[in-house]
């Protein structure tokens, strides 16, 4: 087991265990050098032949996984070799497995199963469609992952294989029984095994869909699959006749892609029954009107231009009636009228960029219901389906490439999935494409896992020009290059000649937007951004220059103003919450303040940094998820200020005793500070200095000078 705080291949951090199986152990870890979080998967190999079996299938999984671009496909970044054991690092995936979804809650509404059918048979499609093909062979719900926002995402590649049609059979069954089709297993006796190809897959998904929406197991007795609607009548037939004929033992009478399966869930009520009648009915009606068709026709032909003008006007009043319904926050609304519009008419970008938009819109409101009902990864998921399937050559539209690009870039932080669209951008597009070649050659170098520092800084500095004298100061594209630029400065501050150029570039940014140059919705974001970023450009550069006064004054002017966009805000009462933004406007409060008054400490302002630290704790509450922060960073500032003066607690005089035991007695109150490292770090002197058992001396002496830096960095 690896211990938390070890830090891996110096930039793989490991913050903390979250799963175990028999012979790995999952980790959350933190990229530093990044600020992202990633999960480690670690595997001892103790030379036996369960670890050799083991890391052939991790292999495996890291072989396939490198190469992949789908959101509901992990990414593995990196494979680490240290004294014998491995460590994989790969996307961290938040969230439950269906599996214990169904233990605790059973059978799952109709409508949401076919939603995560599509997602599933869409990456299965993907891993089809590779080159050569990866078939998966063990989809069941302990394989997906539902995440807090309600997309899945699909796990543990160790069982997957290429197909190659010279491989006339597999030499291992793989596969998990009751979801496994016949050809992974041959008879009851194992022989016979037969190629596992993509219908494979689809005979996996058919079992899972089944299992999910129905709640009965198929690996449990009596080990067979019935039609859904003798369990539950009220489900669809056509839902029914999709997973029977997944589920068939033959797999030439099973649907033969993905691509045939996903039709069959997108058109799922056609197959119903009741829908079947109703089309009957209307067959009559239709044979009826045939010979006034076949007059009508000689008229359509003279008046094609007629229609062609009716689809104009069609996808016009879509993109309004979105635009209306985004207006009025309607997100879910307005995305079903802009995918109308780009049905209709796939080659104009129109409808795509307001439909990616309203995407990125939903997700930095604050609407709870909103940021779960649709996904910015399922919106970016659709326009990728089309360019992938080259709809009204979209896959040659500059401008839906770049945006697509830019949106994985600034929103998702995936440069991977970047990369691909800005270099599908042509060079030569007087738009966008020096542009899309300045960010794919950033986002190639922060997708890479050894990074260039030098190289991505010329880039960037590049970029940063570009940025300056190409694009207008009313242009919101241009805020946008900017707050990719800040994270990568902060990401790399500590570079030779970051700090420097960073502070030219940001200021030049926030300068804008105080004069207001720009003024659009999302203004204030970007001036909470730039602030956030130039607090740590600022504090920095009085590192790197002794210490210095200026400089450290800056950084706590930006942080000021990053506190002060917080707490302006209605939604920020210093509560605790299960929204995500209000957590992450709690988490950056804590840590600004905490950034305060550190940087008082190091210029020897004692009284300040307890102003500071008393006022956040009058202001966050004691039950908040970050207020440990708050009174454990307080705590470690007063020991550290008092050590200084005197190494032996017992021989602190006694107004530095009552000040400090003041702020123990208080945070024993505090959620989960018993948590927090640095807290326990100081609780044995501080149980002893309460209980009386350190009283050597007793004096009043004033307070002198800060000489250590405190350790507030807990929760960054």
């Amino acid at each position: 087991m690896t211990r938390e705080g070890t830090v891996l291949d110096g930039k793989y951090e490991i913050l903390k265990e979250i799963g175990r199986g028999g012979m790995s152990i999952v980790y959350l870890a933190r990229d530093n050098r990044l600020n992202k979080q990633w999960a480690v998967k670690e595997i001892k190999n103790d030379g036996s032949k369960n670890a050799e079996t083991l890391l052939k299938g991790l292999e495996r999984e890291a072989n396939i996984l490198k190469n992949v671009d789908h959101p509901v496909l992990p990414r593995i970044v990196d494979i680490i070799n240290r004294k014998g054991t491995i460590y994989v690092v790969m996307d961290f995936v938040e969230g439950t497995n269906l599996s214990n979804v169904l233990k605790e809650e059973g059978a799952q509404p109709q409508d949401q199963v076919i939603e995560w059918g599509r997602q599933l048979a869409s990456a299965l499609d993907y891993l089809h469609s590779m080159n050569p093909p990866i078939i998966y062979r063990d989809m069941k719900p302990s394989n997906v992952m539902l995440k807090p926002e309600g997309g899945v995402k699909l796990i543990d590649f160790g069982t997957a294989k290429e197909y190659t049609v010279e491989n006339n059979a597999d030499t291992t069954a793989l596969g998990t029984r009751g979801y496994a089709a016949p050809e992974q297993f041959g008879d009851a006796q194992g022989r016979g095994l037969y190629n596992t190809d993509a219908r494979t897959d689809i005979y996996n998904l058919g079992a899972t869909l089944y299992h999910i929406v129905t709640g009965k197991n198929p690996c449990e007795p009596p080990y067979e699959m019935k039609p859904i609607r003798q369990w539950n009548p009220a489900l669809s037939t056509g839902l029914e006749k999709i997973i029977l004929k997944c589920t068939q033992a033959n797999p030439n009478d099973r649907y033969q892609s993905c691509s045939e399966l996903l039709y069959a869930l997108d058109h799922y009520t056609e197959l119903d029954d009741s829908f079947r009648k109703a089309n009957k009915k209307k067959m009559s009606l239709f044979v009826a009107s045939a010979a006034l068709t076949v007059v009508c026709a000689i008229t359509s032909i003279v008046g094609y231009a007629g229609v062609k003008r009716i689809a104009r006007e069609n996808y016009t009043a879509y993109i309004e009636a979105g635009n209306d319904a985004k207006a009025t926050g309607n997100y879910t609304s307005a995305v079903e009228n802009y995918k109308k519009a780009f049905d209709l008419n796939p080659n104009d970008a129109d409808g795509y960029i307001k439909y990616i938009d309203t995407y990125i819109d939903a997700k930095h409101s604050n609407d709870d219901e909103t940021v779960s009902e649709i996904t910015l990864e399922d919106g970016l998921n659709t326009v990728a389906n089309r360019i992938k399937n080259e709809s009204g050559d979209v896959n040659k539209n500059d401008e839906v490439l770049y945006k697509v690009g830019l949106t994985y870039f600034t929103e998702l932080e995936d440069y991977q999935a970047a990369t691909k669209y800005f270099k599908m951008v042509d060079k030569n597009d007087s738009t966008y494409g020096e542009l899309a070649d300045y960010y794919y050659s950033i986002s190639f170098i922060l997708s890479s896992t050894n990074v260039n520092a030098g190289e991505l800084i010329d880039k960037v500095n590049g970029f940063a020009n570009y940025i300056d004298t190409k694009k207008s100061n009313e242009d919101e594209e241009k805020y946008i290059n900017y707050d990719a630029l800040g994270k990568i400065y902060a990401s790399y501050i500590t570079t030779d000649g970051v700090a420097e150029q960073a502070v030219v570039v940001m200021e030049k940014a926030l300068s804008n937007l105080n004069e207001g140059q720009y003024s659009g919705d999302r203004a204030k974001e970007f001036y909470y951004n730039y602030h956030d970023y130039l607090a740590v450009i600022y504090e920095n550069l009085g590192k790197k220059n002794n210490n210095n006064e200026s400089y450290y004054v800056q950084a706590i002017n930006s942080c000021e103003e990053v506190i002060g966009q917080i707490t302006a805000l209605d939604e920020f009462t210093g509560k605790d919450s299960v929204n995500p933004n209000i957590q992450a406007y709690n988490k950056a409060y804590a840590n600004k303040v905490c950034k305060i008054a550190e940087i008082y400490g190091i210029l020897n302002k004692y009284d300040q940094a307890i102003i500071t630290y008393k006022d956040a704790e009058q202001t966050m509450d004691k039950q908040c998820s970050y207020a440990n922060k708050i009174y454990a960073s307080h705590l470690n500032y007063l020991y550290e200020y008092f050590e200084s003066k005197n190494a032996d607690p017992a021989e602190w005089s006694t107004d530095d005793k009552l000040a400090i035991i003041a702020v123990y007695t208080e945070g024993q109150n505090v959620k989960d500070i018993s948590n927090n490292t640095t807290w326990v770090k100081r609780k044995t002197t501080l149980e002893k200095l309460s209980n009386g058992e350190l009283n050597k001396k007793e004096t009043t002496t004033a307070p002198s000078t800060v000489t250590t830096e405190q350790a507030t960095q807990e929760g960054e």
